[in-house]
């Protein structure tokens, strides 16, 4: 097993700086030492030399003394003159001296910290696990926060504690880092409509439980990625009231986008009559099939600035005719205030938040909300001065414009990374015959089944990314079955057939870019909107607990082999190769030390499940001295099957073969 970044750095900041920050809240000398010496036992599995405690704590005790009370003189000091916890915002610090409060995430010191080869486990704070009183209460909860009145609501009583208590439910899956819904003092329990961005949310614990929380995971050896949202605050109506005072620190009309306001309106009118919101609606996509029907344009899963029939943000004329990417950056969604980024008080005070985090909780990445309704400018200044990785949501179709929130078009990096939509789009109707979306932006047959998946819909969509040249880095992209916001989880859209559901999780962890699985996956979770709930998308975002964290499922323990497979074979980071794809069947190769790592996923049935299954091409013949060894089955391949130009697969379960040796065969040329 290789020794990960994300196992190290958090000690080595702990061992170099347990004081003041970090140990605060620590009530003895002895809790101190406590919290020093646990990182030569996080690191024996790395075949570190272990140091004496005693003797290190020893040594860095006068020192540590005499630094920790002048650091905590300093801050104090700070503190009194500035009033605020973070930073003043009438502060004339110069940008020099503003840095110089930055203090980075523990994973950042030495090597950077990355996400690159890492898994993810992305879980809704307020709906994963109860604590203290209500730990043993296993009722099942699914409320809906109030979109109608926006007095938000809908908590079921998950807290940050919760997690801690089961991390190592998580962690028993061998996932890397863990990503939670935003923290932030908000109105509704999913935390994306924030009263104020620098208060944790009380009904999660508050400010403490989290850096609990941030001590926990990395004690593990694992890595937090918290959601961040800089797009917009809560609705700013609320039961028909203006609620604009009540939000921190963005309370005055300049700080919110007002494209259309009248010369002679009122903020308080222009909110109420609902500002001009970005859309791309049924009227573009009819035109586009028109368009389409007549042979003027292309689009689908070969088309690189189409992969769907369908307007969506970065889509223009002709396709799509009314798309107004000015619109995009500051119209609203919806009742949500949208923030003015432009404004240097709002662009301040959002970089102020995000390195707040970094500095008071060692948050090791974060996930942007709505990435692509903010200006490029800014994200590229976020970026920068958040000194972690950002994996940006951008729901967009269009692979070149999507890379360009990775890389722009002028060669400037603006985000790290992205979550990896325009493949999970095609996801559920590849495997599952799933209609996610809709054609055309028709969206009357979303949620139904077709009569047949087809991946290579999938497989083109994949082809096209991995050939494109345009991202700055596919190691950073973020692939998923299914989420928060989607329609459907996949229990629901594959309809809890096993054998599809284990070949879109392989296609998931195995494909280039990071594996993010939606929580209660492992537990067959199948929430859904339906045109009969009033849930909304809240159904989703259903209640844990009832499933009294059984360890013993099938997809639990498979999920968990995915990981283990990733680690121990260095299948993570690296590149990628599509070798075909057919209706019925897609083939890649993952590079691997020891040569390619061949993936065959198929889209068959369960009813079918053991019946044989062909892929071409398969993998070259193993030459004497090797065989080709399932890491899934944990069997070794039969010579017949892999004898020919195709691979000869004994049932319908995905596979994952590499070549392992049955004796000295170090001489031999790896494949």
């Amino acid at each position: 097993l290789k020794c990960h970044d994300s196992v190290l750095k958090p000690c080595n900041v702990r061992m170099e700086s347990p004081w003041c920050t970090g140990a605060s809240d620590m009530n003895s000398d002895d809790d101190a030492e406590a919290a020093a010496i646990m990182i030569p036992e996080r690191c024996l599995d790395c075949n570190l030399e272990r140091r004496d405690n005693s003797i290190f704590w020893g040594r860095l005790r006068p020192v540590a003394i005499i630094t920790s009370l002048f650091a905590c003189f300093c801050l104090l000091t700070f503190r009194l003159h500035t009033h605020e916890v973070w930073f003043n915002s009438n502060s004339s610090m110069k940008k020099q001296e503003q840095d110089n409060l930055f203090i980075s995430s523990p994973v950042l010191e030495g090597k950077p910290f990355t996400l690159a080869g890492k898994s993810i486990y992305f879980l809704v704070i307020d709906r994963f696990a109860r604590s203290g009183l209500q730990a043993q209460n296993y009722t099942p909860c699914c409320l809906a926060a109030d979109w109608t009145n926006y007095t938000g609501g809908g908590y079921c009583g998950g807290t940050l504690q919760g997690i801690i208590d089961h991390l190592d439910y998580i962690r028993g899956m061998n996932f890397d880092c863990i990503w939670i819904t935003p923290p932030v003092e908000s109105n509704s329990f999913m935390g994306y409509d924030a009263k104020n961005i620098f208060k944790v949310n009380r009904h999660f614990g508050g400010e403490l439980a989290l850096k609990q929380l941030s001590d926990a995971i990395h004690s593990r050896g694992m890595c937090l990625v918290v959601d961040i949202v800089l797009n917009h605050m809560q609705p700013m109506e609320v039961d028909g009231a203006l609620v604009t005072d009540t939000l921190y620190p963005f309370s005055a009309a300049e700080h919110y986008n007002q494209r259309d306001r009248k010369a002679d309106q009122s903020f308080p009118d222009y909110v109420v009559k609902h500002p001009g919101a970005f859309t791309t609606g049924y009227e573009d996509g009819q035109k586009m099939k028109a368009l389409y029907d007549a042979g003027e344009i292309k689009c689908g899963p070969t088309v690189t600035g189409q992969t769907e029939c369908g307007c969506m943000p970065g889509n223009g004329p002709p396709s799509c005719p009314n798309y107004d990417p000015l619109m995009q950056t500051d119209g609203w969604i919806g009742a949500l205030g949208d923030l003015n980024q432009s404004v240097p008080f709002v662009r301040e005070k959002l970089i102020d938040y995000v390195r707040g985090l970094v500095k008071n909780y060692q948050v090791d990445a974060f996930r942007l909300d709505t990435a692509i309704y903010m200006p490029k400018s800014f994200l590229r200044d976020v970026q920068r001065e958040a000194g972690v990785e950002i994996i940006g949501e951008a729901t967009v179709n269009n692979l070149s414009y999507h890379a360009s929130f990775q890389r722009d078009q002028d060669g400037t990096r603006v985000l790290s990374g992205l979550l990896n939509f325009p493949p999970f789009y095609h996801g559920a109707l590849s495997f599952c015959a799933y209609q996610l979306g809709g054609k055309f932006n028709d969206y009357s047959m979303q949620g139904s089944w077709e009569n047949h998946a087809n991946l290579s819909e999938l497989g083109s969509v994949m082809k096209l990314q991995l050939e494109s040249g345009a991202y700055d880095d596919l190691d950073l992209l973020g692939n998923f079955a299914d989420n928060h916001d989607e329609i459907a989880r996949l229990a629901w859209f594959c309809k809890h057939d096993l054998t599809r559901i284990q070949n879109v999780l392989t296609w998931v962890f195995l494909a280039r870019g990071i594996p993010i699985l939606y929580y209660g996956t492992e537990q067959g979770l199948d929430g859904h909107q339906s045109s009969t709930s009033k849930l909304g998308q809240d159904a989703l975002r259903e209640s844990l607990w009832q499933s009294h964290f059984d360890t013993n499922t099938a997809l639990y323990k498979f999920i968990g082999s995915l990981n283990r497979l990733r680690q121990q074979n260095g299948i993570g980071a690296g590149e990628a190769s599509i070798r075909n794809f057919t209706d019925n069947t897609l083939v890649f190769t993952r590079t691997q030390a020891d040569g390619d790592a061949w993936v065959f996923v198929n889209n068959a049935p369960n009813t079918t499940a053991k019946q044989p299954q062909t892929y071409c091409p398969g993998p070259p013949p193993a030459l004497r001295g090797q065989v080709w060894y399932d890491l899934i089955s944990n069997r070794i391949q039969s010579e017949q099957s892999v004898s020919g130009s195709c691979y000869q697969a004994e049932d319908k379960n995905p596979k994952v073969l590499i070549l392992k040796c049955t004796g000295a065969c170090s001489h031999l040329v790896s494949m």
